[in-house]
């Protein structure tokens, strides 16, 4: 069942003005804020405005820790709720980390080592989050009026690329820093923009950004509804003196956006009705009615302080009542048959009499007053006994109208379903009463019997005059002053679309729109008619897969294109004209993955949009790459899969009573963990490979864990590097003293080292992103002496990283 429906939230607006003294108010939903989000990202891949690949050092502790980050890739940033309240302007912020490298090093007496070595891939990568400072974004229309998210307004950053609270800490403030520097168009994401329009009553002159989770199960982890929520902005209108108030957390205010089944709103607009009431044209409407039903433009238009309209007095004019017409009445009297005859000619009520006819208005109604007497003019006509015609006899009859009636807008529901704003009387009391003397004058004398006939006469035709009167008050004049439908949706659609402009072509479309207090427009952000989406729009996709493409809403004749992005050569793959796209092979692709950019054309329009897809080379990735684990501790392992399938962990091939053992994390967003396993008296390392395999594809990943027995007796260190030549120079320290050990690469590669001299020589076609070496050395007196050294590859990505290796 719905815990925010249309019509719970409609019943709380019709309590009282929800707007806290704002001319407008506007909810987006977060999910759709996000799409227009991803847009923009995708639209500006590759023209220089997007975050470029970000290198640093983090201190994690001083001279003895760090974390270097190499060509970090940042995905669109996302937005979330679960924080969320009225009292802050704060929204969370993520943003992950889909390419690059990471290294964690580690300083020993003898200087720096690698201590991790990790390949970021868009299945598994770390995250960076950040609460944006909704409040501090820029609200002035009359400077910009854009709605931005200012990665500069942004506070308590985390980067989970290390395991404690610590270490995110500190990765979250480099990012922090970072994005104080950089320039506006890379930083700065627009969402919408708010412009001050043609309309005088509704220029907005300045906003303000709060955020709102969605409900209770929008703060839990663990519900599905985790994160839900929406931003906020209150408008103020140029013609108000002052800002309104924000909501407080604990105030009664609602989630704005309903949340009805198959309805899929997510934009609310809240306008206020008294401020909108003059431009829907009701007034006027009504007003035009009171000028049909009397046939009169002479009204008089009385304002109040404020200048606006607030009586309607109906100067002259009148209602018609009937035509001229002949009545026969046959009447017996004393056993005598006579004829009567009236006749009548039409009358009018006229409109200002004994009260004028007064329409007086307010922001969602009117009230009407009236009093007014119309007097039937008679002549009448009768035969006597001797077959004679008497008359004329001239007679009147007042027929008296009074009119009390109060109309109000409410909203009701069609026939097919849809709900309009109508103006309907919520009392209408009307009374026609006749009002008659006796015969003005008679020209012939016959008391007797002419009297009598008189009197009945009159009687049996008042009677006929108050049906006739009555019949064309209660239907003619109820039916010409009763406004119908109101074109609401009409009126209030451009108004909108003047007001709210999202960006890339979206807008804000209508589901309905309701008038309890304030105006509620609920609708949806989508493509306008002239725009379209491509779904999926950001799809990870395996070499060599095909993956179809489609325009929402479907676009006939569309024409779709692959590019490859600036920065990346090679073949994009191709597509098809129905959006089937091919992507290139997984073998020819440079690297883990490859981004190309899908666009579908209208050609009638020219409107064009993208779609951005990731290639992998490996639908399956585990992470990190290679990690030291000392004795008695254990390391953190991530994998991450394309698809849902269920992954196996194991030890590749274990040694008994040496290799450790691979168990499910406890950490609450951990994966799985290698524990350390017994130690080993007579060795110095155990290198372990962990594997990763698809249970249904039996596709597998592997990495290592160098396990330490104890302290390594032989210090490896850097003489020289020749990055050119992809070369390293390494020597063996026993006690500080120069060895001579024999040095191997126990993975077998990649590249090659002398075992006399310890050169080691990079391949340059190889794609691992270490290498890792042992130097063993036999001492005849002092026994079996070992150490190793991890180095990041491309030597030539990482020239800092080992001018600091050498040091």
């Amino acid at each position: 069942m719905s815990n925010n429906s249309m019509e719970s939230l409609l019943a709380w607006m019709k309590v009282k003005t929800r707007l806290l003294d704002w001319g407008m108010i506007v909810a987006l939903e977060r999910s759709k804020a996000n799409l227009l989000m991803r847009q923009e990202y995708i639209r500006r891949f590759d023209s220089g405005s997007y975050l470029p690949p970000i290198r640093g050092e983090v201190s994690i502790v001083d001279n003895r820790w760090m974390q270097v980050i190499s060509d970090f890739v940042m995905d669109v940033p996302l937005l979330s709720f679960e924080n969320a309240n009225l009292n802050d302007s704060k929204a969370m912020l993520t943003m992950s980390v889909v390419g690059g490298s990471q290294l964690t090093l580690s300083k020993e007496s003898v200087g720096w080592k690698v201590e991790k070595v990790d390949e970021i891939d868009p299945l598994q990568g770390p995250k960076l989050y950040l609460d944006l400072l909704l409040h501090q974004v820029p609200g002035d229309v009359d400077v910009d009026g854009r709605i931005m998210l200012d990665l500069k307004k942004s506070d308590n950053f985390r980067l989970t690329f290390g395991e404690t609270a610590e270490e995110q800490r500190l990765g979250g403030n480099f990012f922090k820093d970072l994005f104080n520097q950089l320039s506006d168009d890379k930083r700065i994401w627009p969402l919408g923009r708010i412009e001050r329009g043609t309309n005088e009553s509704m220029r907005p002159k300045s906003f303000g950004l709060r955020t709102q989770a969605s409900g209770a199960a929008a703060r839990d982890p663990r519900s599905s509804e985790h994160g839900n929520g929406a931003i906020l902005a209150f408008v103020r209108m140029e013609d108000s003196t002052k800002e309104g108030e924000f909501p407080g957390e604990n105030s009664d205010f609602r989630y704005l956006i309903p949340d009805d089944a198959e309805k899929d709103y997510s934009a609310t607009v809240l306008f206020d009705w008294a401020r909108l009431s003059p431009m829907l044209g009701w007034q006027q409407q009504l007003i035009d009615s009171v000028k049909t039903l009397f046939s009169t433009d002479d009204l008089e238009y009385l304002y109040n302080a404020e200048n606006e309209l607030d009586t309607v007095v109906v100067k002259s004019g009148g209602i018609t009542i009937g035509v001229d017409h002949e009545y026969r009445f046959p009447l017996t009297i004393e056993h005598v048959t006579v004829e009567a005859i009236v006749k009548r000619k039409a009358s009018v009520v006229l409109a200002n009499s004994d009260q004028p006819f007064t329409l007086t208005l307010s922001s969602r109604g009117a009230s009407m007053r009236w009093r007014s007497e119309c007097l039937e003019d008679l002549e009448l006509y009768y035969t006597d006994h001797n077959s004679d015609t008497v008359g004329p006899i001239d007679m009147g009859v007042d027929m008296i109208y009074e009119l009390e009636a109060v109309f109000e807008l409410v909203d009701v529901a069609g026939s097919d379903g849809k709900v309009e704003t109508v103006m309907k009387p919520a009392i209408f009391n009307m009374s026609i009463s006749p009002m008659y003397d006796e015969p003005i004058e008679q020209k012939e004398s016959a008391r007797g019997i002419a009297e009598l006939i008189l009197g009945l006469v009159l009687y049996l035709f008042v009677k006929t005059l108050e049906g006739i009167h009555t019949q064309f008050g209660e239907s003619s004049i109820r039916s010409k002053l009763h406004v119908q439908v109101l074109s609401a949706s009409i009126a209030l659609k451009p108004l909108i679309d003047d007001l709210i402009k999202m960006s890339f072509g979206q807008a804000i479309t209508h589901e309905q729109i309701r008038s309890p207090h304030d105006i509620g427009y609920f609708g949806r952000i989508n493509p306008t008619q002239t725009s379209f989406v491509i779904n999926p729009m950001q799809p990870l996709v395996s070499g060599g897969v095909p993956q179809q493409f489609r325009t929402e809403p479907t676009i006939p004749g569309v024409q779709w294109a692959v590019e490859a992005l600036v920065e990346d050569a090679g073949d994009p793959g191709d597509i098809d004209a129905n959006g089937l796209y091919n992507p290139p092979v997984a073998a020819s692709i440079e690297g883990r993955f490859k981004r190309v950019r899908v666009t579908a054309t209208d050609p009638g329009s020219g409107y064009r949009t993208s779609a951005l897809v990731t290639v992998l080379v490996n639908e399956l990735s585990i992470h990190p790459l290679i990690q030291i684990c000392d004795i008695g501790n254990s390391v953190e392992l991530k994998a991450g899969s394309l698809s849902e399938d269920e992954l196996l962990w194991s030890i590749k091939n274990p040694v008994a009573n040496e290799s450790g053992e691979v168990r499910p994390s406890d950490k609450p967003e951990g994966d799985h963990v290698y524990h350390h396993g017994p130690q080993v008296p007579d060795k110095t390392y155990v290198l372990d490979e962990i594997e990763v395999k698809n249970r249904r594809t039996n596709q597998t990943r592997s990495v290592h864990v160098l396990a330490l027995q104890g302290t390594p007796g032989l210090t490896v260190k850097m003489l020289s590097t020749d990055i050119s030549q992809g070369q390293v120079q390494l020597e063996g320290l026993v006690n500080n003293k120069p060895k001579s050990p024999v040095w191997t690469l126990p993975l077998g590669g990649p590249g090659s080292i002398d075992a006399s001299t310890g050169l080691y020589q990079a391949d340059p076609t190889a794609t691992e992103r270490f290498v890792l070496i042992f130097a063993e050395l036999d001492d005849p007196d002092w026994g079996k002496f070992e150490g190793h050294l991890i180095l990041p590859l491309p030597l030539l990505e990482f020239p800092q990283v080992l001018e600091v290796l050498s040091q």
